[in-house]
């Protein structure tokens, strides 16, 4: 994760996108600061592809737009966009980004794990829809999983074996790491 020096305050969300569908790099918006987005490695990529699949398997008959890395969530409150590595979310219109995901990962790595597990957690908890903000560690069997509970607070589980399932009720199903990563 990249914090460019530039403060860039946009007059809207359209010139936002505008300038993100322009630049050659992906850049998150975060409190009138581009960020831009670093490259990943080849275990965060496989990762990301079979949590991917995954998800597209086990909702195929859901209505819920599933995508990974490229589209934006969209955090009203605070205009801010980042880039989930994985986000299922309702269907909206809009092509460029989600402002109601249900589910979030991301696949830590050293540049962005501070960033993922504290600051973006603080700003994905004001998303309304959202469910589950799930963290992925690559070079270990590790997930964190931070659920909403039926009172809006946030309960944390972690799973470590690759036996170990974790149940997604809010979207009628179950995962097993084993599946995430592919053993």
């Amino acid at each position: 994760m990249k914090l460019i020096k530039e403060h860039r305050k946009f007059e809207s969300i359209e010139e936002y996108l505008a300038f993100e569908e322009k630049s050659e790099l992906r850049h998150e918006y975060y409190f009138e600061n581009l960020v831009e987005m670093s490259g990943t490695t080849k275990l965060h990529n496989k990762i990301v592809f079979f949590l991917t699949l995954l998800l597209r398997q086990k909702l195929a008959l859901q209505k819920f737009d599933i995508s990974s890395e490229q589209v934006k969530a969209f955090i009203k409150s605070e205009n801010i966009f980042f880039y989930p590595d994985v986000m299922v979310a309702f269907q909206e219109d809009n092509e460029y980004f989600n402002s109601q995901p249900i589910l979030i990962a991301e696949v830590l790595s050293e540049s962005t794990r501070k960033f993922d597990m504290v600051d973006k957690f603080i700003q994905y908890q004001k998303i309304e829809t959202l469910q589950y903000y799930l963290l992925l560690e690559p070079d270990k069997y590790l997930v964190i999983a931070h659920k909403k509970a039926a009172d809006g607070d946030w309960q944390t589980f972690t799973y470590t074996s690759l036996t170990d399932v974790i149940d997604l009720p809010a979207l009628q199903i179950s995962i097993e790491l084993k599946d995430i990563y592919q053993v």
